[in-house]
């Protein structure tokens, strides 16, 4: 049994954050089209980028937004915004670049400034791990 998903239906607003290069945007795609974007194919986001994705949990519908959001310094100021109305901030760093990792400080504190007491679920998301050799 299928439920509808209409404007009524309850949604959630995701985004993912970190530094530019992490592999935010090939998450939102691998997501939401689930296919692998290569090296190649990785385009930077340019302000934000947003997807929805409309799934039956359970037996009840539900619609997810998810927000990308550009990792450069340069789009920060357009990012504040974005952190309005956000249930789950993904922080997402890159395996092999250990600057990202070092970085997650500085966007664990924007997630507090913009996000204060609203009770956000926040994540950390190691990217790239297929990328490690060990």
């Amino acid at each position: 049994m299928s439920a509808a998903i209409d404007k009524a239906t309850p949604s959630i607003k995701l985004i993912l954050i970190g530094d530019s290069g992490t592999g935010k945007s090939s998450l939102l795609v691998a997501y939401t089209e689930q296919r692998f974007v290569g090296p190649d194919e990785a385009v930077a986001t340019v302000g934000v980028d947003f997807r929805l994705v409309k799934k039956v949990i359970d037996g009840k519908a539900t619609k997810a937004y998810i927000w990308d959001t550009a990792g450069q310094e340069r789009f920060r100021t357009l990012t504040s915004s974005f952190y309005r109305g956000a249930s789950v901030v993904f922080v997402v760093f890159d395996v092999t670049e250990r600057e990202s990792f070092e970085n997650l400080d500085s966007w664990f504190n924007e997630v507090r400034q913009y996000c204060g007491k609203n009770g956000v679920l926040t994540c950390i998301v190691a990217n790239k791990c297929d990328m490690v050799r060990f």
